[in-house]
């Protein structure tokens, strides 16, 4: 009998996190039947958050119209970004005027998902921006219990598409793992 899981739908550490449980279950010897649960529960509590440093590529690629596009940028206004879960699109969950406040804002709206203090596993990602990066690690380490993996540059897929400077996240309550090896 062959069964499938639902393709991932995200970017970077969003794909990882399923391989790296599927790996861990493998090697305790886990049966399929077993390891297929544990990764939908992952894929499922798993969620990708970041915001470009500039919209210059999102519009050349066709993501973000040009006039839109053009204005946002005049105004140095910064998307929230996140990946639907069904079809995989790009969604915009708010915007900021500058990358700092989009960064706490975006610390903020996994805060709006789950309650300050909260076990979180959590990965920051970014696009040759370590700096940003470790500000949106500093004020996540003030709202949550973090599980923290390491932090690390864009996927390629993500860097063609949203050039350099990215700041992203992926995040999921640590309950999510408590049965992986």
């Amino acid at each position: 009998m062959s069964k499938t899981i639902r393709q991932a739908k995200g970017l970077s550490g969003a794909q990882g996190w399923p391989v790296e449980a599927a790996a861990r279950a493998a090697k305790a010897g886990w049966s399929v039947e077993q390891t297929l649960p544990l990764l939908e529960r992952i894929r499922a509590a798993t969620f990708t958050l970041f915001t470009p440093a500039t919209l210059k590529y999102l519009i050349h690629g066709g993501r973000v119209g040009h006039l839109k596009g053009l204005v946002a940028s005049v105004l140095n206004i910064k998307p929230l970004i996140g990946i639907e879960k069904e079809g995989g699109t790009y969604v915009q969950h708010g915007q900021t005027r500058t990358l700092k406040r989009a960064l706490l804002k975006m610390a903020d709206f996994v805060a709006e998902q789950h309650a300050p203090g909260s076990s979180m596993r959590l990965q920051v990602f970014h696009g040759d921006n370590s700096e940003r990066a470790a500000t949106l690690r500093e004020r996540l380490e003030q709202i949550f219990d973090c599980a923290w993996l390491p932090t690390s540059l864009i996927a390629p897929v993500l860097g063609a598409h949203t050039g350099p400077g990215l700041v992203g996240l992926v995040y999921a309550p640590q309950e999510a793992f408590a049965e992986m090896p």
